[in-house]
Order: structure tokens, then C-alpha cells, then sequence
């Protein structure tokens, strides 16, 4: 009888155990606060958003992150309404402040553009590229905007020395480009690899040659008054992110490889370019961003000023960086 009381207090001791640990697990769950990321899918700029995701970083801080993938119009359309608080687009963000819409780059982790200007194969120069086709996404596409600046330090004007030809996203454009519609396009990391290894040639990594405020995050003006406590959070850390991507390249290859699904040695010479593109703590100087808005009212035809504070909020980030650091 004594057995039998002892066996039916384990049992109660373990079902009481187990409940407290579900409701616990549950508990832990629960206090989770979600955060949604606008973000887009196909090249690397995000890698240090999806880091701090995969690894849990995220969930240390306290948030269950959400990444949707969504174009960057619509993205800054979502941010605005409060169906998603944050984007990883910095150029789109910068472009939609200067038209005055209530939206502000907190961080920026890309100040390199993640883009090479890729070409058939028996061209070998940029000026080679003279009386070519171009491939661009659109006439006034972030990518478009770089190979021109690009081919114009090279001497090469592209809006007068080449035809342009509007072709679309990045499939598309490496579809025109293996089949001769187009003789040179922008394309991302790692795309451009991925082409490379096809035989097509690499004329400039952009991230070698240019600055531009590509990767970052950026978020309503709403929620900069109304959530800053989230903000530095999710700011420090992504900054983790990227640290521990630095000193574990092992794995830091491989979250690539599965979650871009390419091959090891792509995702190896993908993940060397990304840390050419990469900020090391989350800043530009007001000259790059200054850059940018002159580039963003010169698309737009316009000769207004706009000072730097209408588009970058940089206080979080700078707080987020020198509390890491003193740790």
C-alpha cells in the first residue's frame, strides 16, 4: 500500500512539474513582445536583421520578430499605418522622408552598396561599356542610380553613352543578361556570384569603390515618440549581431547557405563581400547621409533643402554602440 501511495505522489509530483514547466515555457512565450520587420528577400542586405533572429538575439532582448518580406514602397506604406515598426531599407526610407513623409533611419549597417555591375563575358572594362544596353530595374531604382554613378566616375555616362533599358527585379535583369537582351546589370550579392560562376564577368563590386547608404533600420516618427525603450533594444541587438557574425564565420556561412539556399563556397565569398559593406557601429557621418537626400531630390527634380535631422534619428544607435563597447 505504501508503494502504491509513493508511486501516486511521484506521478503527481511529476504531472505538477511538468504543468508548472509548460506554464512556465508558456509564461516565457507569452511575455515575448512581437515586432515585425519589413524586409526584402533575394540579396544579403538584411543578413544582419536575420542573424539576430536566427540566433535568438532577438528573443534575449525580450521581442518574437517577425520578417516579412514586402517591397520597399509598400514596406514604408506599412511602417506609416503601424502594421510593421520597422524596415530594413535605408535608401526608400531616405527617399520617402524627403518627400516629407513621418518616417526616420535609426541605424544603418550597410554604408557600402551590396551590388556588383556584371557584364557578357568578352567585356572586360567598364568603358568597354560605351554604346552598350544597360539593364536596369527601373529609370530610377537604387541600383539603377549606382551603376550610373558608377559608370560616370569610370567615364562612362550612361544616360548619354548607353542605351538603358528597363527590365525589372533582379531575376529578371540576370535572365536578360545570360540571354544578350541586355550587355551589363546590376546585380546583388549573391546573385552576382551565383552568375559569375555561369561565366558571366564582374566588372566592380560596387562595395569597393562607393559609398551608399544601402542596409539599416528605419521607423515611423510615431514610433520613435512613442517606443524608444523598443527601439534601442532591437538597435543593440542587431549591433550583436553583427559582432558575433564577425567571430564566427563558420557559422555565420553556413546561416547563409540554408537560408539563401546556396551552394558553401558561394555563400564563403558571399559573406567576405557583406563585411566589406558593413558599418561598425550602426553610424554614417552627415556628409553620406547629406549624399544621399541630394541624390533623392535630384530623382525627384527638386531644389529644396532638407537638413539631415528630417531623416536620421542617430541618438539610439549611438547609445546602443558605446553601452556594447563598455561592456
Amino acid at each position: 500500500m505504501l508503494r502504491i501511495k509513493a508511486k501516486c505522489l511521484c506521478s503527481a509530483l511529476f504531472c505538477a512539474i511538468a504543468a508548472l514547466a509548460a506554464s512556465s515555457a508558456f509564461s516565457a512565450t507569452r511575455e515575448l513582445e512581437r515586432v515585425r520587420i519589413g524586409y526584402s528577400v533575394g540579396g544579403l542586405i538584411p543578413l544582419p536583421v536575420v542573424i539576430a533572429r536566427e540566433t535568438k538575439l532577438f528573443e534575449q532582448a525580450g521581442f518574437d520578430v517577425e520578417l516579412i518580406n514586402i517591397p520597399p514602397t509598400i514596406a514604408v506604406t506599412a511602417l506609416i499605418s503601424g502594421d510593421i515598426q520597422y524596415v530594413a531599407f535605408v535608401g526608400t526610407a531616405i527617399n520617402a522622408a524627403v518627400r516629407g513623409l513621418p518616417v526616420k533611419t535609426v541605424m544603418v549597417h550597410n554604408d557600402r552598396p551590396l551590388f556588383s555591375l556584371m557584364s557578357k563575358p568578352e567585356i572586360r572594362t567598364l568603358k568597354e561599356l560605351k554604346g552598350k544596353v544597360l539593364g536596369v530595374a527601373t529609370l530610377t531604382s537604387g541600383e539603377s542610380l549606382l551603376s550610373r554613378r558608377l559608370l560616370k566616375d569610370a567615364g562612362v555616362d550612361a544616360d548619354k553613352d548607353m542605351i538603358l533599358r528597363v527590365i525589372g527585379n533582379t531575376p529578371d535583369r540576370l535572365m536578360a543578361l545570360r540571354s544578350g537582351v541586355v550587355d551589363a546589370t546590376t546585380l546583388t550579392v549573391p546573385v552576382d556570384i551565383q552568375a559569375e560562376k555561369t561565366g558571366l564577368r564582374r566588372l566592380a563590386f560596387m562595395g569597393e569603390l562607393m559609398e551608399s547608404l544601402s542596409g539599416g533600420l528605419s521607423v515611423s516618427e510615431r514610433w520613435l515618440q512613442q517606443r524608444p525603450d523598443q527601439i534601442k533594444k532591437v538597435i543593440t541587438a542587431v549591433l550583436r549581431a553583427m559582432a558575433q557574425a564577425r567571430t564566427q564565420r563558420p557559422e555565420s556561412i553556413g546561416l547563409i547557405a540554408a537560408r539563401w539556399k546556396v551552394e558553401r563556397d558561394v555563400a564563403e565569398k558571399a559573406f567576405d563581400l557583406v563585411l566589406k559593406t558593413w558599418s561598425d557601429n550602426g553610424l554614417v557621418t552627415d556628409q553620406a547621409v547629406q549624399a544621399g537626400i541630394d541624390e533623392s531630390l535630384k530623382l525627384a527634380g527638386s531644389k529644396q533643402q532638407v537638413p539631415v535631422s528630417r531623416v536620421v534619428e542617430f541618438s539610439f544607435v549611438r547609445e546602443a554602440y558605446r553601452e556594447l563597447k563598455a561592456k
